[in-house]
């Protein structure tokens, strides 16, 4: 561990930049009483202000006053505002022929605790829905700041957010940090950055803790500033403040994996930040959302994707509120941008309920809103003849409990027979508006029979992904029943095993509500369930009856199925970003997860390891499921390329990163003795058969469709069905390439597929092929089932929610979830 900087040396080190200038910077800063801007002779100074130059940090005397020492990079005077000052005028700028640099101070009440919002990597120079959410949403909560953590992007984006995000335009006061790409051409990288939100790091207070923002060290073009310049800065502010006094760094990126964060000044010298009361560390970057408590230090760390598209691991389109208490401790919650005012019953399904063993039905609804929270949700249900005036004068309010961000329930029990009943439910958001829906069922005494056959251990049932079953379904579907897992649901599919259904949960917020979940397949009730230390979004699979799953972290879990006991836990020492997203997969008890150097296969009842990955590391996050093609192991690297490993040894066999397979996010199937991969070479979307065993291309297939989306090709002896990001889903007959038909699905909910934004179509999911018909979720909030000849419609039914998992087939009729957390 590397020791603090003492403060001597830190003296020394800011001594070397004004050693030959005799010159001062001055000024005072003041109570403003009357509030004119101008420091009259009645209006005293504020002793104790704190204020930079950016390298040397000073206090005011008690007249107010203060002198900075020249340094020669210095370009403005920044006020440090305190947790019981506001001012209109953070800094000023350096110039010649100004005498006195004059700060005017109101007093305001200090919070004990503070929120805020943090929105990163908007990357844009164009107004969209996502703007209007945060302006909304922030109207309705009014938090202390907003904190853009860089990634601004290029002229014309700094110069579209100077003018639209902004304290002015939103009514909150919005702070700016400098991102990679924030860094152009200019006379110094910083320089135009500088000119439209002023200096790139700088500090301020609010309630009890002190809140300082840090620039990327590099980026597009070189920063005037240097990290030994970055670093005497730091310390000269920590030295300031208390080192007790709680702190939250804002940066662009992460300054470390481990639990230590240590700015590095030079060779020799480093600051230990864990030594000044470092609660979190808040950055963008990489395009995701994760939270991460980092170790026995207890900090966190916050990643946050961008509200304006979605994420590069198809982090859905959002920002993040973080909530600080008095004692400097923080919670968050992430709002997902594009969502406007949904709610949809989903229990009662169409128009009948059905009674669990217990003699209840569960009603249960999806609700969601980018612009508020809601605050309250209420139901009554009415007999015979439902709401009308007779009845609507006994109406009660009847309080649901809340799930996920989504999902609000509660059971009911009939009191007295009816041939129908209605359900009216009202949802109270904090912006004052309300959301209702009603809706008129008749309840059934026994649920559909919902048993599984217990042999859908991976992603589409089998290692390959090869996504048919013979299993006819020759009539609609009722929902049998449906439970909350208590957090969001991403692309963690059911899998099946005798009769248990299981799936995984994740928390982006605040790293609790991660679950692997087990439920009796036939009633719903939950047999048992799992925290993880973070949250799991793709594919868990089963062997030897055991459910195995690797979270963000790179922590294995493998669980025995019928006693939810722990058979054991391994850690990959993944330990990096972007989060551990890629999909595990099973073949003959040995379990293939991981990514980069600590892609591994383990012995799915011990955990041992058989091999680790030594031949390649790097790149973004993955999400789509590994596949096994008899003895090879099939993975991938975003912006990397598509890998053969050889299932036995882990020795790297092949890469491609050509022909857009370095930007690929489908799901690979192996069938025929070939690979089927699906990507979007520029504005095409193709099909490329590859030779397994060597990666070269067999042949190439134009299907005009884009894929972007975590879904797999589905091949027939005729056809091939391809599900993609826009417009939906089609069928392409195999020997000519030529569509036979397209069904175009609804625009998303909102955005996961990288910088999608724009109204696009988008399917996460693989469609399952039962008999001849596709079964699929979609990012609508649509569940449908195509007939694969035709391609119409023969059954869909609204959720209300995005769908980003992939059916699990029975006999009887199929489990799948949503994002609101619902099975």
């Amino acid at each position: 561990m590397m020791k603090k900087l003492p403060y001597y040396i830190s003296l020394i080190l800011a001594n070397i930049f004004f050693l030959t200038a005799s010159a001062q910077v001055q000024g005072v800063v003041y109570k403003d009483v009357n509030g004119n801007g101008k420091k009259d002779k009645k209006e005293r100074g504020i002793e104790g202000a704190i204020l930079s130059n950016g390298l040397h940090v000073v206090k005011t005397n008690k007249e107010g006053e203060f002198f900075l020492p020249e340094w020669e990079k210095a370009r403005f005077v920044t006020l440090y505002p305190n947790a019981n000052h506001a001012v209109t005028k953070r800094y000023i700028h350096i110039k010649d022929d100004i005498k006195s640099y004059d700060f005017a101070i109101e007093e305001k009440e200090k919070r004990k605790e503070v929120s805020f919002i943090q929105i990163s990597d908007t990357e844009t120079y164009e107004y969209k829905e996502w703007l209007n959410d945060l302006k909304r949403y922030s109207d309705n909560t009014r938090p202390d700041f907003i904190i853009h953590s860089g990634d601004i992007c290029y002229e014309s984006g700094m110069e579209w957010h100077a003018k639209e995000v902004t304290t002015q335009t939103i009514g909150t006061p919005v702070y700016y940090s400098l991102g990679n790409h924030d860094l152009v051409k200019g006379a110094y990288g910083e320089e135009f950055f500088e000119k439209h939100f002023g200096p790139a790091w700088y500090a301020f207070e609010e309630g009890n803790s002190l809140y300082v923002i840090t620039p990327m060290m590099s980026g597009d073009y070189a920063p005037s500033y240097t990290r030994k310049e970055i670093g005497v800065w730091l310390q000269n502010l920590l030295n300031t403040y208390p080192e007790k006094q709680p702190k939250y760094f804002f940066n662009h990126d992460l300054l470390t994996n481990g639990e230590n964060f240590d700015f590095k000044i030079d060779e020799k010298s480093s600051i230990h930040l864990n030594d000044y009361n470092l609660k979190a560390w808040l950055f963008g970057h990489w395009h995701i959302n994760m939270t991460k408590t980092h170790g026995t230090s207890k900090i966190k760390s916050y990643a946050t994707t961008t509200a304006a598209k979605g994420g590069i691991d198809h982090s859905p389109s959002s920002f993040r509120v973080v909530n600080v208490d008095e004692k400097g401790n923080s919670s968050s919650n992430l709002k997902w941008t594009f969502v406007d005012n949904i709610i949809q019953i989903v229990s009662p399904h169409k128009d009948k309920a059905f009674k669990n063993p217990d003699g209840h039905i569960d009603i249960s609804v999806n609700i969601y809103s980018s612009k508020a929270d809601v605050d309250s949700v209420t139901y009554n249900i009415y007999h015979d003849n439902g709401l009308n005036w007779s009845s609507a004068r006994n109406k009660k309010l009847n309080q649901m409990v809340k799930n996920s961000d989504w999902n609000w329930s509660t059971h009911y029990s009939p009191k007295q027979q009816s041939p129908s009943f209605t359900v009216a439910i009202e949802a109270r958001l904090n912006n004052g508006e309300v959301l209702y829906r009603k809706k008129t069922f008749s309840i059934k005494e026994t649920s559909p029979n919902q048993t599984t056959n217990g042999l859908w251990y991976n992603l589409g049932g089998n290692p390959q992904h090869d996504a048919v079953s013979n299993i006819q379904h020759s009539k609609n579907y009722d929902l049998a029943w449906v439970k909350n897992v208590n957090g969001n649901i991403y692309m963690s599919s059911p899998v099946l095993y005798k009769n248990n259904v299981l799936t995984a949960s994740f928390d982006d917020n605040n790293a609790t509500d991660n679950y692997i979940v087990c439920y009796n397949a036939s009633t719903g009730k939950k047999r048992w369930k799992y925290q993880t230390k973070n949250g799991i979004k793709n594919q868990m699979i089963i062997s030897e009856g055991i459910v195995i799953a690797t979270d963000l972290q790179g922590f294995v879990y493998a669980i025995d199925i019928e006693t939810g006991k722990v058979k054991w836990e391994k850690d990959l020492n993944y330990n990096r970003l972007p989060a551990l997203i890629s999909g595990t997969v099973t073949k003959n008890n040995i379990v293939y997860t991981g990514f980069g150097n600590t892609l591994s296969a383990l012995d799915t009842r011990t955990g041992k390891t058989i091999w680790t990955n030594q031949e390649w590391n790097g790149g973004q996050g993955s999400t789509p499921t590994m596949t096994i093609a008899d003895n090879i192991l099939v993975t991938s690297s975003n912006w990397n390329g598509l890998y053969g490993h050889d299932l036995k040894t882990g020795k790297l066999l092949w890469k491609r990163s050509d022909k857009g397979l370095r930007f690929r996010n489908g799901n690979v199937l192996y069938k025929e003795n070939t690979l089927w991969v699906a990507e979007n070479d520029g504005d095409n979307g193709t099909i490329h058969l590859l030779n397994p065993d060597t990666g070269k291309t067999i042949k190439t297939i134009n299907t005009l469709m884009n894929n972007k989306s975590t879904t797999t090709p589905i091949v027939t002896n005729k056809n091939i069905y391809i599900a993609g990001s826009d417009p939906g889903i089609a069928a392409i007959e195999r020997k000519t390439g030529r569509k036979i038909w397209e069904h175009e699905v609804l625009p998303a909910i909102f955005y996961t597929p990288q910088y999608f934004s724009d109204q696009q179509r988008s399917i996460e999911s693989t469609p399952i092929l039962v008999g001849n018909e596709l079964i699929f979720g979609v990012m609508d909030g649509w569940l449908y089932k195509l007939n694969a000849t035709t391609g119409a419609t023969t059954w869909k039914t609204y959720l209300g929610s995005p769908v980003l998992t992939s059916a699990a087939i029975t006999k009887d009729g199929f489990f799948i979830c949503d994002f609101a957390g619902n099975i």
